[in-house]
């Protein structure tokens, strides 16, 4: 790899972290293999249960290339995870964890998906604000057991990424 491209400095959509973050909320919270009352938060588990999303680093801009009009245009890869907290320990309710995770990777995706005999599939993402746009959800891991805490508390995990593009022009 050229010296050039592995020196390149990491840049960051500082400003659409926040507008991906708030619609990705949005977005989890309306998978239609969520219990009534339950709910996916940000950050935030309790200590013994709860399913939860992180970023992994923030919104990276992938590609960025500039018009001579001053348009630009990037596209940004928004990495993270979705952690299910349990401590319930059957064989049963892990196989139904693992589930539950697959298949909200898969309906992020925009794959279809079987939730209580129905077939679900998501049809379109989110409207962005301020020239951005989500292009795409994908898998980077099937669900698996992340890790085992005191009192047998699971941390179930999938890693996902969202690609959205930024579109906006640069005063010269």
């Amino acid at each position: 790899m050229p010296e050039a491209v592995r020196n390149k400095p990491i840049k960051y959509d500082v400003d659409g972290y926040d507008i991906a973050t708030n619609a990705l909320k949005d977005l989890l919270n309306s998978f239609p293999g969520l219990l009534p009352g339950e709910n996916i938060k940000f950050s935030t588990l309790e200590e013994d249960s709860g399913i939860s999303f992180y970023p992994i680093s923030g919104a990276v801009i992938a590609t960025e290339t500039t018009s001579v009009t001053g348009k630009v245009n990037q596209v940004c890869n928004y990495p993270f995870y979705v952690v299910y907290r349990t401590a319930a320990d059957s064989q049963n309710s892990k196989i139904d964890i693992k589930e539950f995770l697959d298949n909200l990777g898969k309906w992020l995706e925009k794959q279809p998906v079987m939730i209580d005999g129905q077939q679900q599939k998501l049809s379109a993402y989110p409207d962005l604000t301020e020239g951005r746009e989500m292009t795409e959800i994908s898998r980077q891991t099937p669900a698996y057991l992340d890790n085992t805490s005191e009192g047998n508390v699971q941390d179930w995990v999938i890693s996902l990424a969202l690609r959205y593009r930024n579109i906006f022009y640069r005063n010269k």
